[in-house]
Parts: C-alpha cells; structure tokens; sequence
C-alpha cells in the first residue's frame, strides 16, 4: 500500500522498492505562465459580452492549430472561431449535462480530440471537435474535475493525460487512454485550479507537470 507523509510543506510520497514515485515542490515564480493567464483573462473580460450570456467563466482554451477559443462556464461550454467576439454553446447531450465545466485538455496530435473536466460529471471527450461527446470516467475516485493537461513533448514515452480529482488526488492515464490511475496525493495545498505539463528536463528522461494552487504553483517530475 502507497503512503504520504507531509514533510516542510511538501508532499513526499512513500517510494516503493519496485519503483520512483514523483515528488512535488514549490515552484515560487514561473512567469510566463503567469502572464499567459493573466492575458487570456483580461481579453476574455473585453470580448465576451455581457455576463449573463454564458455565466461564469471557469476555463479557458485557445487552441494552437486554428486559433479557435473554448470556454468552460456555469452555464455550459462556449466556442468561438472570431476571437471571442461571438460565441456558439456547444451541445452536450442531457445526459452529460453539468453543473460547472471546470478545465480544458487538447490532444496535443489530434487537435479534434478535446477533453474537459465537469464538477460533477467526471470528464468528458470529444473525438470530433466538439459534434459528439461521450463519458471519459473510468477508473477515476471522483467526478468533480478541477484541471485536466495533456503532455505532447516527449515522443519516447507513451501518451499521457492527467485529472485533478477533487479530495481524491491526482490520476494518470498513459499510452491506450483507456482508464485512469491514481498517481498520488498531488501537491501539499489541494486547492488546485489548474494543471500543465512543460518541458523541462527532468534528467530521468520526463518532464515537469505543474500545478496551480490558491497557495502558489508546485511541480512535480513525472518520469515513469
């Protein structure tokens, strides 16, 4: 059985002997991330129109490959193809309806694969750029899906997907993405809003996954 400690702020899980589990730290400046989101934000603030029309803002996407934004709110999710100066909702079937759509992840091959995380419907795919949508659950300890990232940089590896989970932890999926894996407890403060992987050498051939939390940014190397 896996075990965690907490030792000068930082969650330092027990390591097996079968292999190295990752170790989460406080990172106390990244500024470009910080710049980004403050960017994104304060454009949406000018773009989106009056706030009754689609809630409160939860997430945001812009996608790399045509520019396009996506926005997760209390009221469903939103997609624009003008920079956010019109917005279309995005039908999601009844029964995948949810309170809150919480978080973004982009395939980071197939730009048409989108996944999202709900407050109360676990995660949620689409392989079509948002026509169907189907449950993407299995496997995981909750269904309020705070943040959500995919890594693309490290070719040698398998694919890998990650979910914050809240009050359950952080899980994994890697290669087949067929089901989730609980990974550990995630960083000291759980209160986490978001999710990235960079990469930054790790110098054990992975790379550096992020998490923000209303206490800061941590890090944690995530190699096997």
């Amino acid at each position: 059985m896996e075990t965690t400690q907490r030792r000068g702020g930082d969650l330092r899980p027990s390591i097996p002997t079968s292999r190295i589990r990752a170790h989460w730290s406080r990172v106390m400046s990244i500024a470009g991330l910080a710049t980004a989101i403050a960017l994104a934000l304060s454009t949406f603030g000018e773009t989106a129109g009056p706030s009754h029309d689609i809630g409160h803002l939860h997430a945001l996407l812009v996608s790399p490959t045509d520019g396009s934004l996506w926005i997760g709110t209390h009221n469903g999710l939103y997609q624009s193809s003008d920079e956010g100066k019109t917005w279309q909702q995005v039908k999601i079937p009844a029964e995948l309806a949810a309170m809150d759509f919480m978080s973004f992840a982009q395939d980071p091959i197939n730009p048409k694969v989108l996944y999202v995380g709900t407050h109360n419907r676990g995660a949620l795919r689409t392989t079509d750029g948002g026509a169907a949508w189907e449950s993407f659950s299995t496997g995981l300890g909750g269904s309020d899906v705070h943040a959500l990232a995919a890594d693309g940089y490290n070719a040698t590896q398998p694919k890998r997907l990650y979910a914050w989970v809240v009050d359950k932890g952080l899980y994994r999926i890697l290669g087949d993405l067929s089901e989730w894996k609980r990974v550990d407890d995630g960083p000291s403060n759980p209160d986490v809003r978001a999710l990235q992987a960079v990469n930054i050498p790790t110098g054990m051939g992975g790379i550096f996954l992020y998490a923000a939390t209303s206490e800061g940014i941590f890090r944690s190397p995530d190699c096997f």
